[in-house]
């Protein structure tokens, strides 16, 4: 009777969970399509062009060299500037004339023989522009290029010559299939997997407490203990219809991903990110019987819990645990802080698990990072029941 009453209330929170996977279905789309619109290639970023002027004082075979190569970037248009001029490279980069100035530097070709830094090129630049960022990195890109020729033993000019065929050339990537599965075609799975914990916990804490509210309310409960049914068989009733329909959002979410990603959700290792799900699942479960608990003296006071913590606790792990940025890109204090976390786990699983971002498939992270989710999610079952104790024991006084 208590569970099919349940069920019942569920479609009253139905928005939430509708608005939460269109969220999830643009979120997953978009990035996805981000992705794939990165050109491969090294040598090229498309539709991205800086202009160049290059005021050459060493004029040796090695600065023509670098000239060349330089010229030949797909990425970089060379433009003319009179350097006699008075304010020529201030009033070019003014109007936009040049968005790059770069000198070589008399004895620029001694220097890089010797394996000087000091003093081989100098520029003047619009600061903070991408342009200053992507011609910076293909100038150090050439002369760290030339100097490793160099240290190989070729001449400065003809190490100037391959560390610009070499660049030119880019280089050859061959995509295989090892232990970690990954390959092009994950990347859809390895997405969606990555951000079913933020949009789980989100939908399932919106649905689950209200109902977990207005059932362990007083009131309710006073009616319900009139026909013969047990506080325990109560409970377990409305535990095993939250349970139900956290099993019923993660199949509409599999099967979302399924059409997004055009099929490719599934591969050998899918056990692994299936139970981490079911494990995410069950803290998200336990997270908002803990909330609902707490806020079940009034249904507004449980839909402003309900939004404290989903927006502090969802968005939160989101940022520090690695879901909408990489964990390798996170500095040490962050990732220390954010291992209090189960988010934290879940992503360094899915990232063994696919060998996305730095990581290779691993089973024993993989298992012990579940394990950790599991923790999370006993700790917060044993405090959702010993709080609905307690606020038992303050009735019944």
């Amino acid at each position: 009777m208590v569970f099919k009453a349940y069920l019942r209330l569920i479609p009253s929170y139905m928005g939430v969970a509708v608005m939460y996977m269109a969220m999830f279905a643009v979120l997953l789309g978009m990035t996805m399509m981000g992705r794939s619109g990165l050109n491969g290639s090294a040598e090229s970023i498309d539709g991205f062009v800086t202009l160049l002027a290059v005021n050459d004082k060493d004029n040796t075979e090695e600065s023509r060299a670098f000239l060349d190569y330089l010229e030949n970037s797909p990425n970089i248009k060379m433009t003319d500037i009179d350097f006699e001029k008075e304010n020529a490279v201030q009033d070019s980069l003014y109007y936009r004339k040049a968005e790059y100035v770069l000198t070589i530097n008399k004895g620029f070709a001694e220097a890089l023989g010797t394996g000087e830094t000091e003093n081989l090129l100098s520029s003047q630049v619009i600061a903070g522009s991408a342009s200053e960022m992507f011609t910076e990195s293909c100038i150090d890109a050439y002369i760290s290029a030339a100097r490793l020729y160099i240290t190989g033993g070729y001449d400065t000019a003809e190490a100037c010559r391959e560390a610009a065929r070499t660049l030119e050339n880019g280089v050859e990537v061959t995509s295989f299939s090892g232990n970690n599965g990954w390959d092009n075609k994950n990347t859809g799975a390895y997405l969606f997997y990555n951000f079913i914990p933020y949009i789980m916990l989100m939908m399932i804490l919106g649905i689950l407490v209200p109902t977990f509210s207005s059932f362990l309310c007083e009131d309710v409960k006073a009616r319900s203990f009139c026909a013969p049914v047990s506080p325990a068989r109560y409970m377990m009733q409305i535990i095993c219809g939250a349970f139900m329909v956290c099993l019923v959002s993660c199949v509409v979410l599999l099967a979302e991903g399924t059409v997004i990603t055009g099929g490719t959700l599934f591969n050998e290792h899918s056990f692994y990110s299936l139970l981490q799900m079911l494990v995410f699942m069950m803290f998200s479960l336990a997270l908002s019987a803990f909330v609902g608990i707490l806020g079940s003296e009034s249904v507004k006071k449980a839909n402003y819990i309900t939004s404290m913590v989903s927006n502090v606790l969802g968005l939160g792990m989101a940022f520090l645990c690695g879901i909408f940025v990489s964990q390798s890109l996170l500095g040490e204090n962050i990732l220390m802080a954010a291992k209090f976390l189960p988010a934290y786990w879940y992503v360094k699983a899915n990232n063994s698990i696919f060998g996305a971002d730095g990581a290779v498939f691993d089973e024993e992270i993989i298992w012990s990072a579940i394990g950790i989710q599991a923790l999370f999610a006993l700790a917060l079952l044993t405090g959702a029941l010993l709080a609905a104790q307690i606020k038992r024991g303050k009735e019944n006084k």
